[in-house]
């Protein structure tokens, strides 16, 4: 464990992603609960990893003429299923905007495009918010043992605050 300094930036910065509505609390809170310690920090960096392929799989889904719309639908249908994994609230949301504009009947490309955008942007901002908050993780993983707070993020404490 780390100073109480430490852990309190650590519960600002995962209560920040929850407010922002970056990260879906429930979600979170359940990959932190699993058994390896490790467990986020596996996820997120195979998450963040797999990501860049993922988006480009779309872009060229999207910008293919014509529109393959099963093509497309899979390519979100996996990038979907790793945000899910890790609660990315917003990205989920622009993916699904994408879904619905490429089903819209009067479909138009540009608002497709518009909420790739969107979605990219999301994903920028969730991966650097992600990255320093697992950098802070790593930090008071190496910092000095500290018995004032022995809950770890996500474990609840005796009074139910978190």
């Amino acid at each position: 464990m780390a100073s109480s300094s430490l852990q309190q930036q650590i519960a600002s910065m995962r209560q920040s992603l929850f407010d922002e509505g970056i990260i879906d609390r429930d979600r979170f809170i359940q990959l932190e609960t699993m058994t390896n310690p490790d467990f986020v920090n596996i996820v997120i960096e195979a998450y963040f990893k797999d990501s860049p392929k993922a988006i480009n799989d779309i872009e060229n889904a999207l910008e293919a003429n014509p529109l393959n719309v099963t093509e497309l639908d899979r390519c979100l249908h996996i990038f979907k299923d790793g945000n899910d994994c890790i609660g990315a609230s917003k990205v989920i949301t622009e993916i699904n905007n994408i879904k619905f504009f490429c089903y819209d009947k009067d479909m138009e490309r540009s608002k497709s495009r518009a909420a790739l955008v969107t979605m990219q942007q999301e994903y920028i901002i969730l991966k650097s918010k992600l990255e320093a908050y697992l950098a802070l993780l790593r930090q008071a993983a190496l910092a000095p043992v500290s018995m004032s707070n022995t809950n770890p993020p996500g474990q609840g404490s005796a009074n139910g605050n978190d």
